[in-house]
């Protein structure tokens, strides 16, 4: 496992990490098994606070916690708000410190709101103080430019962000500012939400200027394949896999949502929020990565049992409302098909919605209870 340095934190990262948003789908038990393999192959970095994600880095850090690069988020922008998550973190990992401690920053509004007086970014600063946080981060997946205002405040250590084969912006739009800074990259959605093969995506993403990237695990062999992706002795792409990583990429390009914080939504007559419709949704992820078998044969935790049917149901009723006024298209500056998009889903859903009453999940698992409350 490669490491390097997570800009002026000084931490050492394992080029691999490990996300907690798909994880969190899973038993307990299950995911905890992951985590523990994950440290068995050399990886440091745990992306944590996502349902019971914490409960399952929990042994992990007991292992060794000055090995472990523990990170938590939130998106409240304010300043008790913010204090009272930290100590939460702190309790539910069972541990002195958390290493990065992100806030979530998808726009300027909220970038503002942080950074305001009385804002969330004055509690991180006391908790690095009180020794509760090593470091501040940023963490959002839309207007990038948000992000790299807040790097220019020199108060940021590290910021987590989108990029891959398909969406490229961060190359020019943050990555240049945080190396101005000597700001800690790490990338998340490296594998487009599942949409491109690990083999082809990460190794093209390792010879990007990031530190270390943290890709959705909910199997063993989602972990297994992301490892051997990455296990090579020379990281230059060969010709090859230079044409493989382009041939994705134009696959790809008018499939993926970059999320570009609901430009699409406003026109949209049957109010629906497209990017989570097409991206953002975990459940419809670890569909698209798992297809329906292997989704009905994954450990998956009761409280996604009992709401599989349930948002399957929602998001059906939401695409059948589609009046295919075409606002949507005219709106997106990918040029996205987003009408079929929505039209092949169809077929998708009502198959899952059919498999899990079949199997009787609602009925049997429809009251355990969320960790995410």
């Amino acid at each position: 496992m490669e490491y390097r340095r997570l800009g002026r934190t000084e931490l050492q990262v394992s080029l691999l990490g490990v996300g907690g948003g798909y994880v969190s789908l899973l038993e307990v038990a299950e995911g905890t098994r992951i985590y523990q393999s994950a440290w068995d192959l050399g990886i440091n970095y745990f992306d944590g606070r996502y349902g019971s994600s914490s409960t399952m880095i929990k042994p992990v850090i007991k292992r060794g916690r000055s090995r472990c690069v523990v990170v938590t988020k939130t998106h409240d922008t304010t300043y008790d708000g913010a204090m009272r998550r930290i100590d939460e973190d702190l309790a539910e990992l069972d541990t002195d410190y958390l290493d990065v401690f992100y806030l979530r920053t998808y726009n300027h509004d909220m970038r503002r709101a942080h950074f305001a007086k009385g804002g969330s970014v004055e509690a991180l600063l006391k908790a690095r103080n009180e020794g509760k946080i090593h470091y501040l981060g940023l963490a959002g997946h839309s207007d990038l430019t948000a992000l790299a205002q807040g790097v220019e405040t020199d108060l940021i250590d590290a910021v987590i962000f989108p990029l891959n084969i398909v969406r490229r912006e961060g190359l020019e739009q943050l990555i240049p500012v945080c190396q101005e800074h000597d700001v800690g990259v790490v990338i998340m959605k490296p594998v487009d939400a599942g949409l491109a093969p690990a083999e082809v995506a990460l190794p093209w993403l390792a010879n990007q200027p990031i530190h270390t990237m943290v890709p959705g695990i909910s199997t063993m062999e989602h972990l297994e394949a992301d490892y051997r992706a990455l296990d090579r002795a020379a990281m230059p792409l060969t010709p090859a896999e230079e044409a493989a990583v382009e041939r994705w990429r134009q696959r790809l390009e008018h499939r993926s949502c970059r999320i570009c914080d609901r430009v699409c939504q406003p026109g949209c007559e049957a109010g629906i929020q497209i990017d989570y419709m097409l991206y953002h949704d975990v459940f419809y992820n670890e569909y698209k990565t798992l297809g329906l078998e292997g989704l009905l044969a994954t450990p998956l935790a009761d409280w996604v049992k009992g709401r599989m049917e349930r948002a399957f149901s929602r998001r059906l009723a939401l695409i059948q409302s589609c009046t295919h006024c075409g606002k949507c298209e005219a709106a997106c500056p990918y040029g996205l098909p987003i009408m079929q998009l929505l039209d092949d889903m169809v077929e998708e859903h009502l198959a899952v919605i059919e498999a899990v009453r079949e199997r009787g999940w609602t009925q049997t698992y429809g009251d355990a209870p969320s960790p995410y409350g």
